[in-house]
């Protein structure tokens, strides 16, 4: 079995964008569930050969790629997990299954796959070449949590199709383009993490606000919440700037001013979550984040939990399972 071939991949050189190309199916597998999902394909049709193409860049919590092909395929990703994902067709017609729901796809309409809904592509044309965005799903819950001002139902839904013809899915669209426009150069100056970083953020706040969602009524005519009072501010401003501090409730009830049970009952109607569970969601984020960007070959799971708080390695690491689905070491070594 031949590798697939692979440019702008060495570790040491600073090239950022990674170059596949296969044309065998299990080169091909292997490529794309590399640097996306994990899943099977198969060929439908014997009238074309296989020639996979894929040039892809991770910026920190999204993975933005531009894929083919070649010949007509189906892949199965089951559920995603950790991730939304975007497809956006630049030519040809895409068939999916997700959700009990079917759905064409054509350069006019990207589809939207969730993390909890299985997804299947039951037919992708031998022409078809499309941008595909994934999103870290805690990275784009707290983006959606910073702008409701409290935490949202979990996972946010999405409807599978964002018409890319109507105002708001044309300029989300244009942002797309701008961040994949040096896709085709081993590393432009956009894939600098001082540059990357607010375009992400801006894509992903453009696709929550572009994109029709279970929270999108109170994105578009968002309903004042209460006001915080000051104390809780300042509590939640203490875990912010050091969430790696000790933090116990009666210290930071100490801290702010008031009693323990005056910032618990706060925390309950201001955040919507316990202090200690703010402080612990906290530290699971930023450890994530930290693993996300990473070097295995430099980089331990035991210095990123201590580094954020975490003092007790295996109940570092339940906890991270349960929040992500995958094991710490796993997020280290697949990012």
């Amino acid at each position: 079995m031949h590798e697939p071939s692979r440019t702008a991949c060495d570790p040491e050189s600073a090239r950022r964008v990674l170059a596949f190309e296969a044309r065998h199916l299990d080169e091909a597998r292997a490529a794309v569930g590399q640097m996306y999902y994990p899943h099977r394909l198969a060929q439908l049709t014997t009238d074309s050969d296989l020639a996979m193409s894929l040039r892809t860049v991770r910026l920190g919590p999204l993975t933005l790629g531009r894929l083919s092909y070649g010949a007509e395929v189906s892949l199965d990703f089951g559920e995603l997990e950790n991730a939304y994902h975007v497809s956006i067709p630049l030519s040809g017609r895409v068939e999916t299954e997700s959700g009990g729901e079917t759905n064409v796809f054509t350069p006019e309409r990207a589809c939207i796959y969730l993390p909890h809904r299985a997804t299947r592509i039951t037919r992708w044309s031998a022409d078809g070449i499309q941008y595909g965005i994934k999103f870290d799903r805690d990275y784009l819950e707290a983006e959606l949590r910073a702008i409701l001002g409290r935490p949202p139902r979990t996972p946010v839904t999405f409807d599978p199709v964002l018409d890319l013809s109507r105002r708001e899915g044309a300029s989300w669209l244009a942002l797309v383009r701008t961040l994949t426009a040096d896709l085709d150069e081993d590393a432009g100056l956009l894939y600098n993490p001082l540059m990357s970083r607010p375009l992400v953020q801006a894509l992903t706040t453009g696709l929550l606000l572009a994109a029709n969602h279970d929270h999108r009524e109170l994105l578009v005519a968002p309903t004042p919440a209460p006001a915080r009072p000051r104390t809780i501010k300042l509590a939640l401003d203490a875990m912010h700037a050091h969430p790696e501090e000790p933090w116990t409730v009666s210290g930071l009830a100490e801290l702010v001013g008031v009693s323990v049970r005056t910032l618990q009952d706060g925390f309950a109607r201001f955040v919507g979550v316990s202090p200690v569970t703010y402080l612990r969601d906290l530290r699971l984020e930023r450890s994530h984040q930290d693993l996300i960007q990473a070097d295995p070959r430099h980089d331990a799971v035991a210095d990123v939990a201590y580094r954020w708080g975490f003092r007790h390695a295996g109940r570092f690491s339940a906890e991270y399972r349960r929040r992500y689905g995958q094991s710490p070491s796993q997020t280290l070594t697949t990012t």
